[in-house]
């Protein structure tokens, strides 16, 4: 099963995206999209599929660059609880997923490459979701 996923990224506020249907990992798309943004390489998207990014359940990871700030954002899929400050909307699909959350958010040339490719740093990044979620049900 592949894991699918966007790159993409942030013009005055505007998110853009491709969609990625395979190695939409942290250690794949990630650790190389955010080289080619950390290297100056921009690809302009010509075919916006933001959309995707509000059916969490297929959308397993998406990676967002803004070149004028140096802001390099990582977002994950399977949220089944909403966030009410997602600029992509706190209502659940057909399926009961919420769009995907942003879990990473910060400068690119101090970002530490671990975050890519070190398993246990996403693992324990989504620990703490898990513990937010949890306590967030119990205080609904």
């Amino acid at each position: 099963m592949s894991t699918s996923g966007l790159k993409g990224y942030i013009n005055k506020g505007e998110y853009v995206a491709h969609y990625v249907s395979h190695d939409a990992y942290p250690s794949g798309l990630g650790w190389d999209f955010y080289k080619d943004c950390k290297n100056g390489h921009i690809d302009l998207v010509e075919d916006n599929r933001i959309r995707f990014i509000k059916n969490s359940l297929f959308c397993e990871w998406a990676y967002f660059y803004d070149p004028e700030n140096k802001i390099f954002e990582i977002w994950i899929g399977f949220q089944r609880l909403p966030d009410g400050n997602n600029p992509f909307g706190f209502k659940p699909d057909e399926d009961g997923y919420y769009p995907c959350k942003r879990i990473f958010r910060g400068d690119i040339n101090t970002i530490s490459e671990d975050i890519f490719l070190d398993r246990s740093v996403i693992e324990s990044v989504l620990k703490s979701i898990e513990r937010d979620n949890a306590l967030k049900s119990i205080l609904e």
